[in-house]
């Protein structure tokens, strides 16, 4: 009986290891794990980047009111610690290195400037984040995608209500925008396009069981791509365009349309 009792525990603790191991991030989370340390990087570069006071400050739209040095400065140091966050995560995903990135960061010619391409930035990582968490299977990555994707949501509403009182319209017919990689990945000075900003740095992740990924105005679908297909086989284009990053571009986010 002490035989077989033995025998019962080993093959419970040998089925609770095969299951962690299944959860555990695998190498085929490298490349997306890669690119939310582009995107990370990317955001904690542009905040770092310039130089913010309050005299530079002092132009930006609802300036007396926003207490923009403030939390200017803690939207930098959130920033960093996300970049921080990835890289720990990397370090458990095998065959993870850091990109070496030469990120193009767009010189802000005021205040007003700044913040119209904060917003943007912000408003474009928050939803490419929330796409990527759609290239992983593994849950250390996913809540990692969802906490930094939350983090730069609740940047992009600060910018933006500051920019719009009406932040958030009630015709709204969509949840909050997201995009897949290839689209992030696109040249271009519309929200949900940083190509022009990560210079070929990365790549999009394989597409997720070899199929491909629209996002819809709530809920994603799959289609099979025929031959697991890379992510420049997914799709989240919008049908109307956004300017960049500005006020109005904040409303027809919350409109846009995704097939």
């Amino acid at each position: 009986m002490r035989i077989f009792s033995a025998l019962s525990s080993l093959l419970l603790a040998g089925a609770a290891v095969a299951q962690s191991s299944d959860c555990s991030p695998k190498s085929s989370d490298v490349q997306t794990v890669q690119f939310a340390w582009a995107l990370q990087s990317l955001s904690e570069r542009f905040w770092t980047a310039q130089s913010l006071n309050q005299t530079f400050l002092s132009s930006a739209p609802n300036a007396s009111n926003a207490n923009y040095d403030a939390n200017f400065k803690g939207i930098t140091r959130e920033n960093r610690l996300g970049v921080r966050a990835v890289q720990q995560v990397g370090n458990d995903v095998p065959g993870f290195s850091a990109p070496r990135c030469n990120f193009s960061i767009p010189a802000a010619q005021n205040a007003q400037s700044f913040t119209k391409n904060a917003l943007r930035l912000e408003q474009t990582v928050a939803g490419a984040l929330i796409g990527l968490s759609a290239y992983t299977q593994a849950p250390e990555v996913s809540f990692l995608l969802a906490r930094l994707a939350a983090e730069h949501s609740a940047h992009a509403a600060y910018i933006g209500n500051e920019q719009n009182s009406t932040y958030f319209p009630s015709n709204s017919s969509s949840l909050i925008p997201a995009y897949t990689p290839d689209q992030v990945l696109r040249s271009g000075n519309q929200t949900g396009q940083l190509g022009t900003y990560l210079q070929n740095c990365v790549s999009a992740p394989a597409a997720p069981c070899g199929q491909k990924v629209n996002i819809g105005p709530l809920v994603a679908s799959f289609n099979s791509t025929g031959g697991g297909a890379g992510g420049a086989s997914s799709s989240a284009t919008p049908s109307s365009s956004a300017a960049s990053g500005s006020a109005t571009a904040t409303t027809t986010a919350r409109h846009r349309k995704y097939y």
